[in-house]
């Protein structure tokens, strides 16, 4: 028997299993990096599901390695009232966390230098010691809390329920994520913000569009969606979320969360009608 090969997740990851081996392995690229894990089963298929499974976790994991978990605010106010006290050894830390706490209130345009040294309790030099500038600590905002918006979804991805149901649920999922975070949501999905900013949104699509390829393509495989391209298609679920989801987000004033939670069901139901081909029952 010859080594025998095939593809998974839309080509981004390899099946392969030698003439001598009983167990298909994966291969795919990380970073620039390649690795391989065995998938221990014999079976093709399930060794797809496995390769997907390992492909998405290794998408969470390629989070920028110096990222930063925000810190915990304390229970402790200190100094004027309403300035929380962070650790004082991780002046770092307590910036990104005092700016994603502004944003998620104020969104970027208003969460500017001195507001955000004041949350940390720092003086604004520190943020200029940390980060090269404001718009380079707002990028770091993005990249954290989208990289953990992704997890979430992917989490959902990895699940075993049929295709369809996964994939309504991590659509549904990020869009009640998007409406319940309010300005936070509207943040990453459609505040004008700087060009710099804007490249790290992409990235953020870019993430979700890989999760959405997974399961996609189980979803063709089980023959619940017909045959399709999955990275055009995953595009465009991910365009028609971040797009559908505007309406719903600046509108917090004037609808309640309910009826918002209600377009996102829409939403969803229209994510799944998308790739099916056929429509819903």
């Amino acid at each position: 028997m010859k080594n025998e090969q095939h593809e998974a997740v839309g080509g981004r990851v390899n099946l392969y299993r030698r003439k001598n081996s009983r167990f298909w392995q994966c291969q795919g690229s990380f970073d620039g990096k390649s690795k391989r894990a065995s998938t221990k089963t014999e079976s093709l298929d399930e060794a797809r599901r496995f390769a997907e499974n390992w492909y998405l976790q290794n998408e969470k994991n390629r989070a920028d390695a110096d990222a930063i978990a925000p810190v915990s605010r304390a229970n402790n106010l200190r100094g004027t009232p309403g300035t929380v006290s962070f650790p004082l050894h991780d002046k770092k830390s307590r910036l990104l966390a005092a700016a994603i706490e502004l944003v998620s209130e104020i969104g970027f345009k208003d969460a500017q230098i001195s507001l955000i040294a004041e949350r940390a309790g720092l003086a604004q030099g520190t943020l200029y010691r940390n980060y090269k500038s404001r718009t380079a600590l707002l990028v770091k905002v993005v990249s954290h809390v989208s990289q953990h918006e992704v997890d979430v979804v992917a989490g959902i991805a990895m699940g075993d329920e049929p295709a369809p149901e996964i994939l309504r649920h991590c659509a549904y999922t990020f869009g009640s994520r998007a409406i319940r975070g309010r300005q936070l949501g509207y943040a990453l999905v459609a505040e004008p913000v700087e060009s710099e900013i804007e490249v790290e949104r992409l990235r953020y699509r870019q993430k979700l569009m890989r999760v959405f390829e997974t399961v996609i393509e189980r979803g063709i495989r089980e023959g619940a969606f017909v045959d399709q391209p999955v990275q055009v298609s995953s595009a465009c679920i991910v365009g028609s979320l971040f797009e559908a989801l505007v309406g719903p987000i600046a509108r917090v004033n004037d609808t309640s969360e309910a009826d918002q939670l209600a377009q996102v069901e829409a939403i969803a139901d229209f994510c799944v009608r998308a790739v099916v081909g056929v429509a819903s029952a």
